[in-house]
């Protein structure tokens, strides 16, 4: 430190010979190093108003993180079926058939229409059991309706090899070690319930049986991820013709309409809800992105105004520490002022203590918020369930749930947003006591008991 300065740590004055009035501007080191041996000299006050502090950032980190990593991921496998891919599934007591398919295909924008069966299955094979959705389609359409999506063995079946069947990669390699895989040109054997009501089986009171099938397995899919309410990674998926079979029915489960670009998606969707009024539900990819956006943007600003109130809290706290420390320290700012010290300079000494209080517990609430974040998530299993979408129940259409795992998003932007607001809710707390203590003459704050 130059000459002319005077270091004061705690109750500990060192004079240095003056040098013209070079003695009056005090160095930030000598600040920070004044706040901290204040800090340390009340290490109880102090820990316990750091406390304070670290839960506003701390929950406002964790509880935003959690949400925009369940953001994140929703966006994140939606956006694996195509912002142009719509999804249309009949309403209870409609039908969707091949002349159904004729219709949609003829409304302008529409690229495509791929009809698609759904059934919940149990897969037998080798001694083992497993439960899958069996998903039959035309596979020449099965790269259009999941982008990017690859053959990792064998090949893809031809719309007359109603035996044969392609797997999803979790199924060739369960994370399960006590599953067993099923491998390439294995037979397998699928088992689910039908009903002797075409439609609607047990809810119609028909009589329930189970039908069995049994397929090659002749390809084996990449690792894609979760789809739109499919996720193709535990999905066997088989020709139509074969859909057909197991259905015993010509009634669709839905219908994924493909439409020329992401500009038309909205038109081509009001235009099929217009043909088919409420026979169908019709969704989209972005619209439901736009809806789980709303949904967690909502949530967040929800949450964050929860953990603010921690913050009116910590604001409370630090001010009331500040009017006591200045309390019993006023001996000590009446030996600053005589010594030649200004207002400005004993404003800057505890303001920068209530600052780097703040700054100190918004470091430490953005770690732990950071940790917390992960077991907010943990509490949910790291998984989001939601419902599937298939058809009726009566053997030719299957609700599932499907798990979506969720990593929080901890970003840089988060963590010092965190940390500014803390420091702020110390620099503010922090104002009047120290003005009031800059307000001090020598000679009272001697008198000072």
């Amino acid at each position: 430190m130059a000459e002319g300065q005077f270091l004061y740590l705690g109750s500990t004055v060192e004079e240095k010979e003056p040098e013209g009035e070079a003695w009056q501007t005090l160095l930030l080191r000598d600040l920070v190093l004044f706040s901290l041996n204040a800090l340390r000299d009340r290490k109880l006050r102090a820990a316990l108003t750091i406390i304070g502090i670290i839960i506003g950032p701390a929950a406002i980190v964790a509880l935003v993180g959690a949400t925009e990593g369940y953001s994140h991921s929703m966006t994140e496998q939606f956006e694996n079926m195509g912002v142009t891919t719509l999804m249309v599934n009949p309403n209870r007591g409609v039908s969707l058939t091949a002349h159904d398919v004729n219709e949609i295909e003829s409304i302008p924008d529409v690229q495509s229409v791929i009809p698609y069966y759904s059934v919940a299955a149990t897969i037998n094979y080798g001694g083992s059991s497993t439960s899958a959705t069996i998903m039959a389609l035309d596979m020449d359409s099965l790269g259009v309706l999941f982008p990017d999506v690859t053959i990792a063995d064998g090949k893809l079946p031809s719309h007359t090899e109603f035996t044969s069947a392609v797997i999803g990669f979790q199924l060739a390699n369960p994370s399960d070690p006590e599953t067993s895989p099923i491998k390439l040109n294995q037979v397998v054997t699928t088992s689910q319930s039908t009903s002797s009501s075409a439609r609607f089986g047990m809810q119609m009171g028909g009589q329930t049986n189970v039908a069995t099938r049994s397929f090659l397995v002749v390809g084996m899919l990449d690792e894609f991820g979760q789809g739109l309410f499919i996720n193709p990674d535990d999905t066997i998926f088989v020709p139509l013709t074969a859909g057909r079979l197991l259905t015993s029915s010509t009634d669709y489960s839905g219908l994924y309409v493909i439409a020329a670009n992401a500009d038309v998606v909205t038109s081509v969707s009001e235009m099929i809800t217009n043909l088919y009024e409420d026979d169908v539900r019709v969704m989209t990819v972005s619209s439901i992105l736009s809806t789980v956006q709303s949904v967690t943007g909502g949530m967040s600003t929800m949450l964050v105004s929860i953990a603010a109130i921690s913050v009116i809290v910590a604001f409370m706290g630090i001010m009331t520490t500040m009017f006591t420390s200045i309390n019993e320290r006023t001996r000590e700012v009446g030996l600053i002022k005589a010594l030649g010290h200004t207002n400005r300079t004993v404003l800057l000494f505890f303001l920068t203590e209530a600052i780097l209080t703040g700054l100190i517990g918004g470091v430490i609430g953005s770690l732990v918020g950071a940790t917390a974040s992960y077991l907010v998530v943990s509490m949910l299993g790291g998984s989001f369930i939601f419902g599937g979408f298939g058809g009726p129940s009566g053997g030719h259409g299957a609700s599932q749930a499907q798990s979506l795992a969720i990593t929080p998003v901890i970003t840089p932007e988060l963590v010092l947003a965190a940390i500014l607001m803390a420091t702020a809710v110390g620099a503010l707390a922090g104002i009047i006591p120290a003005w009031r203590a800059s307000r001090l003459t020598p000679v009272e704050a001697l008198r000072h008991e």
